[in-house]
């Protein structure tokens, strides 16, 4: 029993070292906490951290070697503080860093599904040996017919069924206690093809002192990823992995796969298939996407300085709920705050859609509480869920809408229209993330491509139909399968600042 004990108290002194070691501490406090007991001493902490990093280098270059591995990496920004400036550089302390990790391909992805690396170099578009007869030219109408609508006896469409099962939920969630009895009766929207879930791990990769920020750094960031993980170009550098006709998968945010992207256009004309950086395939993280979305909706009914306010707008609502964060929600909200904006004002704006369908159903009904009163059963708000999301107007419908006569239109109800099918489409595609429906989140990808081109982000409306003609036409089916499962990771890349620096 005092054995473990003892083990134990190893173990807690031993992390509390490695601590402290991680924040930099003086060495002076470090041999005080050892002599307290509470810490292990500076050397035996250096000894640790040296095993550590020799166990870490070993285990990066088994999963690298393997090449059943994804690269992911970001920025990472980190202020060095002094006090007392210095010559070279006496104001900029802020130091530009990148930071990677490796995550191995679960899902039973063989090395197989990888071995493509020839094959999509012949489709390449800047390929100059391509054959114009092998490059793929996707109409748009394509696009469309990814997953093929199914209808029901409801007649619903695919995204008019699940604005009945948010609406719903909705009510059942957030409305007044009787309706939580239907709980189990709401369960879950439709499934359109999800990932299974598989427990995984990351393995990090050495912090490097490049900051990420053109075509040519980016190269030079993932030839030393490479390097550590042991591959490259046994011609360039004796002993490495050669990956022959197999793929790697690189996945980062926007910025970084326009690099990419910017990178193997420029290597074209290289000799060498390393060269030319013919293996590598970029992977989009979605998670980004997801705060794209956010960013879309606040620029459309928020920051549009062509909008005029009226007292049923976006930002009146917010008000409401955040009165001492109306300036900045206004000027420059972040994703965390708008996600929490859409969310609520969602929630709220469809129970009072709730309130008006029950007053249209059971005249004198002029609260959801007194609609709970008149206890309708689980068929009742089913019926009356289809009809209001029947009521939404279609993308051709809210187009002759817009094509009336203004006397003839009622512009504030088509705006507020026009924001209740958006924060629907944002919900429905967070929905299709979270649980790992990739088929849900593609279907999401058409109407929110014209959104993000109505709003000025056309180079996430370009990325995304890339990523759709990839995965759907010019992808092989194993790399598809493959692009798919990664995609639906969020690819929120931001845990990687949790790396320890070894620069």
């Amino acid at each position: 029993m005092m054995h473990s004990t003892n083990q134990r108290c190893n173990a807690l002194q031993s992390i509390i070292g490695i601590f402290l070691h991680a924040c930099n501490t003086p060495e002076g406090v470090l041999e005080l906490l050892a002599h307290l007991g509470i810490s292990t001493s500076s050397s035996t902490i250096s000894s640790a951290v040296s095993n550590l990093s020799k166990e870490s280098s070993a285990a990066i270059r088994k999963l690298g070697g393997s090449l059943l591995a994804l690269y992911a990496y970001d920025n990472l920004d980190v202020d060095f503080k002094h006090l007392v400036p210095t010559v070279e550089n006496p104001q900029n302390t802020l130091v530009h860093l990148t930071t990677g990790s490796l995550l191995p391909l679960v899902h039973n992805i063989t090395l197989e599904d990888l071995d493509c690396s020839k094959f999509l170099w012949e489709r390449y578009q800047h390929n100059f040996h391509a054959l114009p007869q092998d490059i793929p030219n996707i109409p748009y109408e394509k696009l469309l017919e990814i997953h093929p609508e199914v209808t029901t006896g409801d007649g619903l469409s695919r995204r008019k069924r699940f604005n009945t099962w948010k609406y719903l939920s909705d009510l059942v969630e957030f409305g007044p206690p009787y309706f939580r009895k239907f709980r189990r009766n709401v369960g879950d929207p439709e499934i359109i093809d999800a990932i299974p879930i598989v427990k995984t791990s990351q393995t990090p990769l050495r912090t490097l002192n490049i900051s990420p920020s053109s075509p040519g750094t980016n190269a030079s960031a993932l030839e030393m990823f490479f390097q550590q993980s042991g591959i490259g170009d046994p011609n360039r550098t004796p002993g490495v992995l050669d990956p022959q006709n197999h793929i790697i998968l690189i996945s980062g945010d926007l910025l970084t796969l326009q690099h990419l992207r910017s990178l193997k256009m420029t290597r074209a004309e290289e000799s060498t298939s390393w060269g030319q950086f013919q293996f590598m395939v970029p992977v989009m993280g979605l998670f980004h996407l997801k705060m794209a979305c956010a960013d879309a909706i606040w620029r459309i009914f928020i920051h549009n300085t062509g909008k005029s306010s009226y007292p049923n707008d976006l930002l009146t609502h917010i008000s409401q709920i955040r009165p001492k964060e109306t300036r900045k929600i206004e000027t420059k909200p972040g994703f965390r705050r708008m996600h929490e904006c859409i969310q609520h004002v969602g929630i709220v704006s469809r129970l009072d859609v709730w309130r008006l369908a029950a007053n249209t159903r059971f005249p004198g009904v002029t609260t959801l509480e007194e609609f709970s009163k008149l206890e309708p059963t689980w068929d009742i708000l089913h019926e009356m869920a289809v009809q209001i999301a029947s009521r939404n107007p279609t993308p051709s419908e809210f187009s002759r809408m817009h094509v009336r006569k203004a006397e003839e239109r009622d512009q504030q109800l088509e705006n507020t229209m026009m924001r209740e099918e958006y924060f629907l489409l944002y919900e429905e595609i967070s929905h299709g993330l979270n649980h790992g429906d990739i088929g849900r989140v593609e279907t999401c990808f058409v109407p929110w491509m014209f959104i993000f081109a109505g709003c000025g982000k056309h180079k996430y409306a370009a990325e995304m139909k890339q990523y759709l003609e990839d995965v759907h036409f010019v992808y092989p089916e194993g790399l598809s399968y493959v692009a798919q499962i990664l995609s639906s990771i969020h690819g929120d890349n931001s845990f990687l600042g949790l790396v320890e620096l070894s620069v």
